[in-house]
């Protein structure tokens, strides 16, 4: 594996750049699992009387399941980018062992891999 020099600042601004995505990726699930409509006090004992208000919660439900999802899969990364920081392999490619663009670890910190 190659050794990459990044410079401790450039360093230092990724991991900020990251440790507010994380955070910020963590308030959206929490603001979305606040509007799943499964979590809805009293539901269990006052469900939709309509067939078509069944079917909407349920479709909210899933949408707001995939979003998690897809939330959570960009924070697996950034957590993912950060344990780097933390090894010492930031800016190194995790598939070729090669250094990965500055371009692109300034526009997407959270980068583990080259294009």
């Amino acid at each position: 594996m190659q050794v990459r020099h990044l410079s401790e600042e450039f360093i230092k601004q990724s991991k900020e750049k990251l440790l507010q995505k994380e955070q910020e990726l963590k308030k959206e699930i929490e603001l979305l699992k606040s509007e799943d409509p499964y979590m809805v006090p009293g539901r269990d004992h006052e469900n939709p009387e309509y067939v078509e208000e069944a079917i909407n919660e349920d479709l909210s439900k899933e949408n707001i399941d995939l979003r998690i999802k897809e939330i959570n899969l960009s924070l697996d990364q950034v957590e993912k980018a950060l344990a780097k920081i933390n090894e010492g392999t930031y800016g190194i490619c995790e598939n070729t062992g090669n250094p990965i663009d500055i371009a692109r670890l300034t526009a997407y910190p959270e980068a583990t891999t080259s294009i």
